[in-house]
């Protein structure tokens, strides 16, 4: 396994540094956060014993992890009370996937009647079929279960590796990286029949890198990546600077030969 922890070449250290990469496709699939009671997109709508839900999202919901919000009311009225799980259920012809890590405990947020949720949606390669958000919820002196099918939109937050088997590198955190430490996750899982199987034990190392032009750039410190649960690896990085980023993923499975990932032209703010 490669060791990247020392910096590379250090340049100027002023904004605007980096090459533009406003066209690559990380950043065109990067979520942008919006601050309550910006813009949303309404995602849909079902009422149940006098109580009136909304599934709504700050943008398209996308693979990987999405933020979304139920909003609920009761005659007219937000509700302040309430307790939601959403669990993303991958639906084929065949068989009914739930997607890893994602049951997601939606809370309260500074709006009335809205609690904030961040499910985490894989879909196999390939695959033909629906996206549905089951929504468990207690609220308003009920219990129940609502579905809501929803559009899941492909994004580059999701690194498919071929091999055998197969497997997915998740991008888990941070969904909005800044300057300074932030934490770094990932998850690895591969496809079996009865659903997705998280790999454990693997061994994961990073190289962060910021390309300045002209042959030159520079990494930036960072903690290796270690194993949490449920095929999730969390360490930290260290941004020195904003701009355009690329970030390696070394992966080693026990008693696999090593793999390369990259993420390539996010942001960092």
């Amino acid at each position: 396994m490669r060791r990247y922890a020392a910096l590379g070449v250090l340049l100027a250290f002023g904004a605007g540094c980096a090459p533009d990469i406003t066209e690559t496709d990380f950043f065109q699939g990067h979520p942008e956060v919006m601050e309550l009671g910006d813009a949303f997109v309404e995602l849909g709508r079902q009422t149940e014993g006098g109580l009136t839900f909304r599934l709504m999202a700050p943008d398209s919901i996308r693979i990987g992890h999405s933020t979304v919000w139920i909003e609920v009311s009761q005659g007219g009225a937000a509700l302040s009370s309430g307790r939601f799980t959403m669990t993303p259920h991958w639906v084929t012809e065949a068989r009914t996937l739930v997607a890893p890590l994602s049951e997601a405990s939606a809370t309260a947020g500074e709006i009335d009647g809205r609690f904030e949720g961040v499910p985490f949606f894989l879909q196999p390669v390939g695959e033909e079929g629906r996206w549905e958000l089951h929504v468990e919820y207690e609220a308003g002196g009920r219990k129940g279960m609502l579905v809501f099918p929803v559009e899941v939109a492909p994004d580059v937050w999701v690194q498919h590796v071929e091999g055998t088997p197969a497997y997915y590198v998740s991008w888990l955190q941070p969904v909005r990286p800044v300057t300074g430490n932030d934490v770094f996750e990932v998850a690895l899982h591969h496809l079996t029949d009865r659903g997705f199987a998280p790999i454990e034990n693997a061994v994961l190392d990073l190289y962060p890198y910021m390309d300045m032009g002209a042959g030159e750039g520079h990494s930036t410190p960072y903690e290796r990546p270690r194993s949490l649960r449920n095929g999730a690896y969390r360490g930290s990085v260290n941004f020195i600077m904003s701009g355009g980023w690329d970030m390696t993923v070394y992966v080693q499975r026990p008693g696999m030969p090593a793999d390369t990932v990259v993420f390539r032209g996010f942001t960092v703010y």
